[in-house]
């Protein structure tokens, strides 16, 4: 469980500072698959990256099982990071000289044997077994996004974090990883994701809108997708 207390963030440019979060508290539960929307730069993606330690707050709690992560020193955070939370991007980050497998695993070699199993292990799981020995250059954008999946599920993080994880993928490809992420929260991952698609937003069972640094609603989402790519439309629609 993460809880955010009275979260602010603000960039200083020469003599001016630019808020970008505006006192912002809530909880997100283990268990939950919630989903962040709102427009281009209304902060949606520097609410992840603080939450999440990539970026450091301005002001405000981050408790993370009751452990301040805003005051947390830079090794406890590259330690939480490590083991404690995943992260997938819109960009998927592969290292183009080391294997599918490879990518995967590097995590995990750091400080487990059991590297290269647990790897070949997640890569079935996604279905891409079959990849293991290629190079990035040789897979699709939909593949790469489930390697991608796997390499953040390598340390079985409690938090699973996701920016704009579809925006480069095609309509089928899109789908395909949505389900693989629906499929994770059914068997208990806690999801963290941003994302400008209703239609997407919709796999998830929370609702975040988020305007001018702040949310403006916080929804619980029930029914089929069509029914909650409705309710979802609705909201983002009223800001």
């Amino acid at each position: 469980m993460i809880e955010v207390k009275h979260l602010k963030k603000a960039y200083r440019i020469e003599k001016q500072e630019i808020p970008v979060l505006e006192d912002i508290s809530l909880t997100i539960h283990d268990g939950e698959f919630t989903v962040i929307m709102g427009e281009s730069g209304c902060g949606k993606s520097t609410f992840l990256n603080c939450i999440s330690g990539l970026l450091k707050a301005s002001d405000g709690e981050i408790l993370l099982d009751g452990k301040d992560l805003n005051r947390a020193t830079r090794k406890e955070m590259e330690a939480i990071r490590l083991h404690q939370f995943g992260f997938i991007f819109q960009d998927n980050y592969m290292i183009d000289n080391l294997t599918i497998l490879e990518n995967v695993a590097m995590t995990r070699l750091l400080y487990a044997k059991d590297g290269y199993e647990k790897a070949m292990s997640l890569l079935k799981q996604m279905r891409i077994e079959h990849l293991a020995d290629k190079y990035p250059a040789h897979v699709s954008g939909g593949e790469k996004q489930r390697v991608a999946i796997a390499r953040a599920m390598m340390n079985d993080p409690a938090i699973l974090f996701a920016d704009e994880p579809t925006a480069s993928l095609d309509k089928y490809s899109a789908k395909e990883i949505m389900e693989i992420f629906a499929e994770l929260n059914q068997k208990g991952q806690t999801i963290l994701m941003v994302t400008h698609s209703a239609g997407i937003g919709a796999y998830g069972n929370r609702i975040l809108v988020m305007d001018k640094g702040c949310f403006l609603d916080d929804k619980y989402l029930e029914g089929t997708l069509p029914d909650k790519t409705k309710v979802i439309q609705g909201l983002v629609d009223k800001v």
